[in-house]
């Protein structure tokens, strides 16, 4: 059996794996961008969403109707909220022609704000680290650089010295596993992932 250490809902599927594409935003960009073949725009709410779930934060948005809106929807909406803009380019100036969900630094302000949830920026680019944060049972997003596209992190497997996380883009190439409980060597986390993180906790 495998020594996994994580958050405390790290295997839960049914609750914790979320997709960035079967979103309002999404949809409209599909629509819009069609024609150029882009969008896949909300990788970064979507893998902010499932760090939290991952953590067992009540996600769930209450409309006064019986509507649900998706999480990852509505954290996209506060990263790109122009009346939010102010307070997020406190932490990182002259972004504004950036749409908000690109900006790392913006996370844990929304994250804040939208789900009451604990969210931290950090420049950071240690396997050791990040080994050493999932094990203490936070969670990790983390922005890989081919594709340019944020993920879940949110256990270690301490038998295969092997990041978990999860992917809200299950048909990108080479997932095994269709986006859950993906797996990262460190010498892909070497090669592939960027300099900074959010962690959560």
């Amino acid at each position: 059996m495998n020594n996994i250490k994580g958050a405390p809902g790290w295997d839960d599927r049914e609750n914790t794996f979320f997709t960035q594409t079967n979103n309002p935003t999404e949809a409209m960009l599909k629509k819009k961008l069609k024609e150029r073949g882009g969008y896949l725009e909300t990788c970064g709410p979507t893998a902010a969403v499932m760090c939290l779930a991952a953590l067992c934060y009540d996600l769930d948005i209450i409309c006064k109707g019986a509507y649900r809106p998706q999480p990852e929807e509505v954290l996209t909406d506060f990263l790109n909220d122009p009346r939010n803009a102010t307070e997020l380019e406190k932490v990182r100036k002259g972004v504004g022609h950036i749409p908000g969900n690109r900006i790392p630094q913006f996370y844990p302000i929304a994250v804040e704000k939208v789900f009451n949830a604990r969210g931290q920026f950090r420049w950071l680019h240690n396997f050791d680290e990040i080994e050493n944060l999932l094990v203490s049972g936070r969670t990790v997003q983390l922005c890989l650089k081919k594709p340019g596209h944020y993920i879940a992190a949110v256990a270690f497997d301490l038998d295969t010295q092997e990041i978990i996380y999860n992917d809200p883009w299950p048909a990108r190439s080479g997932l095994k596993n269709g986006g859950f409980n993906e797996r990262m060597s460190r010498d892909e986390y070497d090669r592939n992932v960027q300099g900074y993180i959010v962690a959560y906790s």
